[in-house]
């Protein structure tokens, strides 16, 4: 299994192993190709979307025999607490790490370790394993959010805070309101994980839209439907009216939402940071692999530098190697000048020769 992942891989890794008749239902994937299973819900939210990514039916994959529920929270508990009398480790790196199944059971029936560990009626606080004290640094928050993906630990803020809040904290300094998602935006992943199952109220849709702000994400409307963020505008209008309505209910001004120049977050050296974190996990830096999951980045990288391919090539990358086919614009940009007047004079002598033919 590759220590790095994109969609394309994991799409690549699914087909590799249908081609090799190997079963794909959620949970043989869970027992035996852990990364792949957790860099799918990274990439595509769910094992099912993973699959219809890759072209397969999701139903001709999955087991649909199951005689009894694997789980309870009777039987969490007990676990739990038998690893609690034989001193096993129980901080949440471990279980997350060596103990996959277990730990996601607990956040199904719990909603996450430390609830379970405490409804086994043990003091979690006192059973994580503290990490010495950490000297932080943009780069070093920034590095640390790429190891958690690698070691397929989970990055949500919520599970953050709770299982290593000097990571959390440090982040909150260094990058300032929405550190956290600010850093995972510069690591080259989405600033939060979307939440379209959510049942919308005027409270729920005022704090998402003030949420996404703070994260960066461009939230006007035509940034909005390109992006997977688009369920909050529908819920938006929805609940208030209109969007314009959504946004001033948040104390936002949407005369300045309507431009979408969010820009006072994004700087120059954060964007080709960002730029270049995404290239080191091989993920696709054409224009269209990013417009619909990376809105704020392209919109910021379009504000500062003219377009995103300019962006791309000032972080040191070739575009072009991003690229399918190799745009008019990019190519004349690259060109020397003699090369250009060449090439214009070669094309005015072939118009002339063809009117002359007519």
């Amino acid at each position: 299994m590759p220590r790095k992942w994109s969609k394309e891989i994991v799409v690549a890794t699914i087909l590799d192993l249908r081609r090799g008749e190997q079963r794909l239902n959620s949970g043989y994937i869970q027992l035996h190709c852990i990364p792949l299973y957790q860099a799918a819900l990274v990439y595509f939210g769910s094992w099912r979307k993973a699959i219809e990514a890759a072209g397969l039916k999701y139903d001709d994959v999955r087991v649909l025999q199951r005689v009894r529920p694997v789980w309870s929270q009777k039987k969490i508990i007990a676990i739990i607490r038998r690893r609690h009398r034989l001193k096993q480790p129980l901080n949440s790196n471990h279980i997350q790490t060596k103990e996959q199944r277990l730990y996601g059971a607990a956040l199904k029936y719990f909603g996450g370790w430390a609830q379970a560990v405490a409804a086994a009626g043990l003091n979690y606080s006192k059973l994580r394993k503290k990490a010495p004290m950490r000297s932080w640094s943009k780069a070093a928050i920034v590095a640390e959010v790429i190891r958690r993906v690698e070691q397929g630990l989970s990055i949500r803020g919520y599970d953050v805070h709770c299982e290593d809040d000097g990571l959390y904290n440090a982040a909150k300094r260094h990058f300032g309101n929405g550190g956290w998602a600010r850093a995972r935006v510069l690591a080259g992943f989405d600033p939060i994980d979307p939440r379209p199952w959510v049942i919308w109220n005027e409270q729920s849709v005022r704090d998402e839209i003030l949420q996404l702000h703070e994260s960066g994400v461009a939230l006007n409307v035509g940034a909005l439907q390109e992006s997977k963020y688009r369920y909050i505008y529908g819920a938006g209008r929805a609940v208030f009216g209109s969007w314009s309505k959504a946004v001033r209910a948040a104390g936002l001004n949407y005369s300045k939402i309507r431009k979408g120049r969010q820009q006072g977050w994004w700087t120059k050296p954060r964007i080709i940071m960002c730029i270049r974190n995404l290239d080191k996990r091989g993920v696709r830096l054409s224009h269209n692999a990013v417009r619909n999951s990376r809105g704020a980045l392209l919109s910021a990288a379009a504000f500062h530098f003219g377009s995103w391919s300019q962006a791309v090539e000032a972080a040191g990358i070739s575009y072009r190697q991003h690229c399918r086919v190799w745009s008019t614009k990019a190519w004349l940009r690259r060109m020397r000048e003699d090369e250009y007047h060449a090439t214009l004079e070669r094309a005015q002598t072939h118009a002339r020769k063809r009117g002359r033919l007519k």
